[in-house]
């Protein structure tokens, strides 16, 4: 059975195209020089977020990409060209923390926020956590920054709102998938060909558009394990091609699908426990 007719504009398939950049501000967080055997964040910033901008104009897509306070900060012209080619910034850490930080946590996403906002000159509305962790104090953090989204829950198919509280307005959860539609585990662990990730993402999709209809694609324009080589490159567009040739999909992004949901806050409130 097709997903029932549920995203913008009728759509019955939405697809976001997710580009966690992941440059050498991870490295520099975990106290390694970006060079040699740890370059491979460089190469996304060398190479790999220009191919991706060359193959979403190509394609006539946009895209949301999450970005790392420091990589920003080092690099301004770089993300400049993305907010300017219609791309969404959205914030993912400042040195993409792998670490637990406690009571330092809400400094670091507001400054990473207003490094993002003064240059580019809009302030990001959507987070995904470097780490996958999450604390007490980080969403109470968003929300008093003025996010509208969080894209960091793996626990569902679909998008789902938080309620209002203390005054504050209704919050999306986007969930994404690190299992199957994330580049970098099947490159990084799994050590997948090309063609064996595309094949994988073409199954993925067909299963979802007869199910929910909610695609998160994530990439990682990096060398090693990411998509940022040509080959690897080739491979996601292969899958966009695919994807956008298929009846009712539209491609989104992030703050899109969000704001789709929070404008219709009693179909997206979860039901579930």
């Amino acid at each position: 059975m097709a997903a029932p007719t549920r995203w913008p504009g009728g759509a019955r398939t939405a697809l976001c195209v997710t580009v966690h950049v992941d440059g050498p501000s991870e490295e520099a967080g975990r106290g390694l020089n970006a060079l040699g055997i740890h370059s491979r964040g460089r190469y996304a910033i060398r190479r790999g977020v220009r191919r991706y901008l060359d193959m979403f104009d190509r394609l006539g897509i946009p895209a949301t990409f999450f970005v790392c306070g420091q990589d920003v900060e080092t690099w301004p012209e770089l993300y400049r060209d993305i907010h300017r080619a219609g791309h969404e910034l959205a914030a993912h850490g400042y040195q993409h923390e792998g670490w637990d930080l406690g009571d330092a946590e809400p400094a670091l996403l507001e400054k990473t926020h207003r490094i993002i906002a003064d240059t580019v000159g809009e302030a990001p509305v959507g987070w995904c956590s470097p780490s996958g962790r999450k604390s007490r104090l980080t969403l109470p953090t968003l929300r008093r920054l003025g996010y509208r989204y969080d894209a960091s829950e793996k626990d569902d198919d679909l998008p789902y709102l938080l309620p209002a509280e203390a005054g504050q307005p209704d919050f999306a959860i986007l969930p994404n998938n690190i299992v199957s539609l994330d580049d970098h585990p099947m490159y990084a662990i799994g050590r997948a060909l090309a063609s064996e990730v595309l094949e994988n993402w073409i199954q993925e999709l067909a299963a979802i558009e007869a199910g929910d209809g909610y695609v998160q694609l994530i990439i990682h324009p990096e060398a090693n394990g990411g998509s940022g080589l040509p080959a690897r490159a080739a491979a996601v567009e292969a899958f966009l091609r695919h994807a956008l040739a298929r009846p009712g999909v539209a491609a989104l992004r992030m703050k899109s699908l969000a704001e789709h949901c929070l404008a219709d806050p009693d179909a997206w409130r979860n039901p579930r426990p």
